[in-house]
């Protein structure tokens, strides 16, 4: 009866409570975005490592895939003895290079090129057209677009230039035989792919590959097995999908500071909010406070009246401040993906029930714990003293 009550009074004052009830969807909204940046990144990128099917990477000695231009040497020799470790089921060379649209006499910008297996679709999925075979190559969706390219055309590419006119040195014709989806492109990034020994004879790097991809048999522990390789094939390093999350994550540390601090200024906000709406209600109430206590109401009762305020008041704003973060993840999402490096198919804000109910669920004990206070103080002063100030 008497939270009733007092719910009506906060709402019969529609204008304060309504900016009140913005403000505090506004906090929420902002926790709630903190709350899945601090983990989305990595845990999406977590998501795209395996979407190939190639959960472990193999690298240079000391790091990470594409960290460096360093290559491993002997690459065949080396896949052999990754394939031949217990528990791999395949292993998916790749080699990293630089080719140059030919026009004419000029060349254009310098596009991503991946030496790969064409017999494993590691970095790519197939949207038209079939594997490339010798002299023929797979190109990005975007660089399709651009070039008004397609399967079954030829366009001519370039390993070097000579930087003093600009030109391509030697010139390769090569027919496209497929256009992809490259998995690890970022937004509009133009790339291509051919079998590997064309780009090692192209680049003249015999041999050398930049990384393996390697595929684990059904129910192999994935951090055991690069232990296993890297004890077999001392000269690189092998990283597993958690390991190179971890990477990642420090890598992110900036983000999740971030994510930190505007988290923590919204939970203070909220509070703010709160106990300023529900200190303003109390005082105006200060006399129907004295008289229900004076009449023999419960200081219990009336002080679970006034958290109940600051529980409605959260609760509310959380409910109004959840598809406002959505809203705004989805925003800030498009913005921060287009940074060149990060993958288009990745995600700054990922979306995970429990993280996203517990920022809700603190958002909602914070708006409680803020009526708090201004509710003790009205139901701890002393009875005469509450009656003579309201009868002044």
């Amino acid at each position: 009866m008497i939270v009733s009550a007092f719910l009506r009074s906060l709402f019969r004052r529609g204008g304060r409570t309504a900016l009140a009830l913005a403000g505090i969807a506004v906090s929420a909204a902002l926790l709630l975005d903190m709350t899945m940046l601090a983990s989305g990144l990595t845990k999406s990128f977590g998501e795209l490592l395996g979407v190939s099917g190639y959960a472990l990477r193999v690298t240079p000695r000391g790091s990470l895939p594409f960290d460096s231009e360093a290559g491993i040497a002997g690459g065949d020799s080396v896949g052999r003895r990754i394939a031949a470790v217990q528990g791999v089921r395949a292993v998916a060379p790749v080699l990293g290079a630089q080719f140059y649209l030919a026009r004419g006499d000029s060349a254009g910008e310098p596009l991503f090129t991946s030496g790969v297996d064409p017999s494993s679709q590691f970095l790519y999925r197939i949207v038209d057209g079939r594997a490339p075979g010798p002299g023929e190559v797979v190109l990005s969706e975007p660089l399709a677009r651009d070039e008004r390219l397609g399967v079954g055309d030829t366009l001519r590419l370039a390993a070097e230039l000579d930087v003093s006119l600009g030109r391509a040195r030697q010139t390769t014709p090569y027919r496209v035989a497929a256009v992809a989806d490259f998995l690890y492109d970022y937004a509009d990034q133009r790339s291509l792919a051919m079998p590997i020994t064309d780009v090692q004879r192209a680049t003249d790097r015999p041999g050398e590959v930049s990384l393996f991809g390697v595929a684990t048999d059904a129910g192999v522990d994935d951090d055991a097995l690069a232990d296993r390789i890297t004890a077999a094939v001392p000269e690189v390093s092998t990283y597993s999908t958690s390991e190179l999350m971890a990477e990642m994550d420090k890598r992110l540390l900036y983000f999740q500071q971030l994510a930190t601090i505007l988290g923590s200024v919204a939970l203070v906000v909220t509070a703010l909010l709160v106990s300023t709406i529900i200190t303003i209600g109390v005082r105006e109430r200060f006399g129907e406070i004295a008289t229900l206590r004076a009449i023999g109401v419960g200081r219990g009762r009336v002080l679970l009246a006034i958290v109940t305020e600051g529980l409605v008041l959260a609760g509310i704003g959380c409910l109004a401040g959840l598809p406002l973060g959505l809203w705004m993840a989805g925003r800030l999402d498009r913005i921060l993906l287009g940074f060149p490096g990060i993958p288009a198919k990745m995600t700054f804000f990922a979306w995970d029930p429990a993280r996203v109910l517990l920022a809700m669920g603190i958002v909602i004990a914070v708006g409680a714990v803020a009526g708090l206070l201004p509710g003790w103080n009205a139901t701890h002063t002393p009875l005469g003293q509450a009656l003579r100030e309201e009868a002044e």
